[in-house]
């Protein structure tokens, strides 16, 4: 049989060999369980996230291939697509919206609710209103009676441990943050355990009430592919590209959310000593922009839209310019890629960004303007380069999705 997950209302998704996502067929099972027995020591695993940004997404991706890898049963949903239209519009494009035009709003609302969320008053308004939209989901959960549910998004944390034990039939619970702190909407007290990448946010989750034997440092999940290392020279000789010259790669994100056209004119201004290896993301308007600002220049670079492989484009690079979210932070250290940090958003980003300038793992551009400096200045400096790389190999974690899992198992 082929192995598959469902992401879907109830349909079964099979992965192929030229999946970005999950591993390729061979001797799983259909995770409907149609006719199949279910191989002992295996679980059937409810894996959640959020569509508020693409990094809760793809942290649910990286463990359900783990998981599928050790022939466990998975389902992966997004929690928002049980909600009403309304709620759900406001949570995600309500998110994306706000970091876009309005980050510093965004920073303010973020401080607020960390300082509030744990509060009583606050806490049961929260909860009530958010069962009142899930009472989809609720019914869900009850037809899918899973062995364990991991959640790498706080609102179906809070959503299932809000619930009496008995409602949910005493579901062990685990939480995997996806950032390098833990805001305190994360805290939960019905959560068997927390999967950390840092000792701050390990802290923080204990200072709210979480037990010290509920709280691992694992590193942020990444898929498999991430868990491989090669020399940027290996990685520019596989796709093609020039060899003898260093590479940077720019990353807007999945919505092509960042300065990159500020920094591609910046360099095309002043051409850094690099090739560029631009990933424009889901904007077919950044990126077609993007590629008129090439071709007017004496840039070498080249601009890609939304891809599968941005592995094998950090492979090729000795620096990666992003905005310090933390899944494209746990993917570039996990290859031991050092950063260039942009525009980081107020509060998580900004979280990240200050712990990986305190590590020595990335330095900070302020302005597009110097990024032509800002790189020939570092490329020209090939000892500091080699430390920043190895402080990010360092802090790397590529098989936290295994160390999940692994512990999750002893618990259950």
């Amino acid at each position: 049989m082929c192995r598959g997950i469902r992401t879907g209302s109830g349909a079964c998704r099979w992965t192929t060999s030229s999946s970005p996502c999950f591993p390729p067929p061979c001797s799983g099972r259909l995770i409907a369980g149609h006719g199949c027995r279910i191989a002992r020591n295996t679980m059937k695993l409810l894996i959640l996230h959020a569509s508020a940004g693409n990094g809760h997404r793809r942290a649910a991706e990286a463990l359900a291939a783990a998981a599928l890898a050790q022939q466990h049963t998975v389902v992966v949903r997004d929690v928002l697509d049980f909600v009403p239209a309304l709620f759900r519009k406001t949570y995600a494009a309500g998110y994306l919206n706000l970091v876009r035009s309005a980050p510093e709003l965004w920073g303010y609302f973020f401080a607020q609710t960390n300082r509030k969320a744990q509060r009583p008053t606050e806490r049961r308004v929260r909860t009530v209103f958010n069962k009142l939209n899930a009472l989809s989901f609720y019914r869900f959960l009850r037809d899918e009676q899973p062995d364990a549910a991991l959640c790498t998004h706080f609102l179906p944390l809070e959503l299932i441990g809000s619930l009496p034990p008995h409602h949910r039939h005493n579901l062990p619970l685990f939480g995997v943050v996806t950032d390098y702190a833990a805001h305190a909407l994360w805290y939960c007290d019905s959560v068997n355990a927390y999967y950390v990448a840092t000792e701050e946010a390990r802290r923080q989750l204990r200072r709210k009430g979480q037990p010290a034997t509920g709280l691992v440092n694992t590193g942020i999940p990444v898929m498999p592919e991430f868990a491989t290392r090669v020399t940027p020279a290996a990685g520019r000789a596989r796709l093609g590209l020039r060899v003898d010259l260093p590479a940077v790669l720019v990353l807007s994100g999945g919505y092509g959310v960042g300065p990159t056209l500020e920094l591609l004119r910046a360099c095309a201004v002043e051409p850094p000593p690099c090739q560029l290896l631009v990933v424009a993301g889901n904007n077919p308007q950044l990126e077609e922009t993007a590629q008129q600002v090439i071709a007017g220049s004496a840039l070498t670079a080249t601009v890609y839209g939304f891809v599968s492989n941005v592995h094998e484009l950090m492979d090729a690079a000795d620096l990666v310019i992003s905005k310090p979210g933390g899944l494209s932070t746990a993917e570039a250290l996990a290859k031991g890629r050092p950063m260039m940090i942009v525009e980081p958003i107020p509060g998580q980003e900004q979280r990240n960004a200050e712990w990986l300038l305190e590590n020595g793992a990335a330095i900070r551009l302020h302005e597009a303007v110097d990024t032509a400096w800002k790189l020939g200045t570092l490329l020209a400096d090939p000892a500091r380069l080699t430390a920043l790389a190895e402080h990010a190999a360092q802090l790397g974690r590529p098989r936290a999705a295994m160390e999940i899992l692994a512990d999750m198992a002893n618990r259950v």
